[in-house]
């Protein structure tokens, strides 16, 4: 029993305490991640024809499938890093392989991003911009919040899993 409390209390603690700064969804959000959409078309990282990296297993919230490109882009005169995470899933044994080898996108289930936006952005949060796309580029509500900005959806798991960085490559503490 201690343990679960112990579990609740630690990776609950982040996200009531970054509350305060919890942005998700605000037009001014909503816009920026349409800026960002522009220029992963630009950068050949989304749509038909998108580099492609080798897909892994994953888990939830993000596909049961993943295949993540990272890159430096600019957005609005701002130089970042950005992580691009292809997200599929589907009933039954999707592979990597599958994911890979298709020759349509049939199991995407979405696309999540983290782009390093100017410093003094988000500092508590390492300057992060997060959104949640569907295919369509359009931002995914989830329970009535646009998925864009300074979600506490992706800062509740980047937070402790995140290593120095925010960044979670493979689910372990770094």
């Amino acid at each position: 029993m201690l343990k679960k409390i112990l579990f609740v209390i630690v990776f609950s603690a982040p996200v009531f305490s970054m509350a305060a700064n919890q942005t998700s969804g605000r037009a001014v959000d909503n816009a920026y991640a349409q800026k960002v959409w522009q220029v992963l078309q630009s950068e050949n990282l989304i749509g038909d024809g998108r580099l492609r990296s080798y897909p892994f297993v994953g888990s939830r919230p993000h596909g049961s499938i993943q295949e993540i490109i990272a890159k430096e882009i600019e957005v609005d005169g701002v130089t970042g890093r950005v992580v691009v995470k292809h997200n599929y899933g589907a009933k039954g044994g999707l592979t990597p392989k599958q994911v890979y080898s298709a020759q349509t996108d049939e199991n995407y289930e979405a696309l999540t991003i983290m782009f390093k936006r100017e410093a003094g952005y988000d500092p508590a949060n390492n300057d992060w911009f997060w959104a949640e796309y569907k295919k369509d580029g359009s931002i995914i509500n989830y329970n009535g919040t646009d998925l864009s900005g300074r979600s506490s959806l992706c800062l509740g798991c980047h937070t402790p899993l995140g290593g120095a960085d925010r960044e979670i490559m493979n689910g372990n503490q770094r």
